[in-house]
């Protein structure tokens, strides 16, 4: 069976060759498939969406690997429904009826 990997790219965080290397480092021997997730920006955490050239970069050191990778891509997010938008929406109502 193939495994596939849900990885999460979040600008500064990990986003860099260096993390592309690890994660290539870490799966090359198994039968897998690596799916990059740019995250996107939740405010309680700080995070900021990974740019689409880093995004790219990333996956061209997984391919030099010879990892097979695809970038998610992205749906939703102009409606603010793509992941993690909707949490904030539910999270700001709570806030809005408690009075905070």
């Amino acid at each position: 069976r193939r495994i596939t990997f849900e990885y999460s790219l979040v600008a500064g965080v990990n986003d860099t060759v260096e993390e592309a290397e690890k994660l290539s480092a870490l799966v090359k021997n198994l039968n897998c498939h690596v799916n990059l997730i740019p995250v996107n920006p939740i405010k309680e955490r700080d995070f900021v969406q990974t740019g689409k050239k880093a995004v790219e970069r990333f996956k061209r050191v997984l391919r030099k690997n010879r990892i097979n990778v695809t970038i998610r891509r992205e749906m939703g997010r102009d409606i603010n429904g793509a992941c993690g938008q909707l949490r904030n929406d539910a999270m700001r109502e709570e806030r809005e009826e408690s009075g905070e």
